[in-house]
């Protein structure tokens, strides 16, 4: 009788043990700080994430510095982050083989805001999501990029390359706000003239600069007619009469040749001589692939490149 009262209290503690010991693990499962329980959420979901093609070079450097796994990248000769090189081909930036998209599984394609007309409406029929990173100028790249981030789960890796983007206007301070700057984007066959609206302008227009363009249109109701992308059709007439300071040219395609005809233009022609951006050799030649018409990785090297020639002048 005494042995059976003994085994009973021995259960009976037994359960009273086992209680406290649920009972504690329930409150501290509740007492999980809000923040912690959100970011177990936030990780399962960076596990869960889609499988992403992407459908540019410039946007695939982005997604690698951002850390991103890809399942399918552009067909290019042109330099690709080394972890996507192996990775399969889905076609041109402005005409992915959708075919190739599906049967790598994509679930969501990235691409070039500029190639949107052409890639969106392919996409829908196949069912596949897409987004797309504004590359046309600075301002929209950074919100493109720290959407994208929202989007794919990788806040922190998009931040960080968003501040590494702005670091150097952080650095530089003594620009001179009076220089006006004219920016010349020249081909084989006639020179534009950039506004704030291009990247190369905006990155002018962040730096604090005064773009020439800007003048020349508030001054001229029927220039806006001719805007294409931001770009405006370039009269030496109109530079004289706002004379920038200082000239930045670039090309889009061939930069040697390109140069050449800029030198020819500048020193050969009568016209031209009376820019005093000429006449002082304040005539700066952007090259690729840091400069071009569209945002890219290196946006952080072209601010602290136009940083330093500004800060000469």
């Amino acid at each position: 009788m005494k042995f059976g009262k003994i085994l009973f209290s021995i259960s009976l503690m037994s359960t009273f043990l086992i209680g406290c010991s649920n009972n504690s693990v329930q409150n501290n499962s509740s007492q999980i700080p809000e923040s912690e329980s959100n970011s177990i959420v936030e990780n399962n979901t960076t596990t869960e994430q889609k499988k992403i093609s992407v459908a540019s070079v410039a946007i695939s450097q982005i997604l690698s510095d951002m850390n991103v796994d890809i399942v399918g990248r552009p067909t290019t000769k042109l330099q690709l982050p080394e972890e996507y090189k192996s990775v399969p081909e889905i076609g041109s930036s402005f005409s992915p083989d959708f075919e190739k998209v599906l049967a790598v599984g994509t679930e969501l394609l990235i691409g070039d805001e500029l190639f949107k007309d052409k890639i969106e409406k392919t996409a829908k029929e196949y069912g596949i999501e897409t987004f797309y990173v504004d590359t046309s100028n600075y301002e929209d790249f950074l919100k493109s990029i720290e959407t994208l981030g929202e989007k794919i789960g990788k806040e922190d890796d998009a931040r960080k390359l968003i501040e590494k983007f702005k670091e150097p206007l952080n650095n530089i301070s003594n620009n001179n706000k009076d220089l006006k700057v004219a920016i010349i984007m020249g081909s084989s066959e006639s020179n534009m003239l950039a506004t704030e609206n291009t990247y190369i302008g905006s990155l002018v227009k962040a730096l604090g600069i005064k773009n020439v363009a800007t003048e020349i249109i508030s001054n001229n109701n029927n220039v806006l007619e001719n805007d294409s992308g931001g770009y405006i059709n370039l009269n030496v007439e109109q530079l004289l009469k706002n004379q920038p300071d200082i000239i930045f040219a670039f090309s889009h395609g061939d930069t040697e040749n390109s140069k050449k005809a800029f030198e020819q233009l500048f020193n050969e022609n009568p016209v031209w001589q009376k820019l005093n951006s000429v006449k002082n050799n304040k005539v700066y030649y952007l090259s690729s692939p840091v400069f071009g018409t569209s945002a890219n990785n290196l946006v952080d090297k072209a601010l602290m490149q136009l940083g330093e020639i500004i800060n000469e002048n």
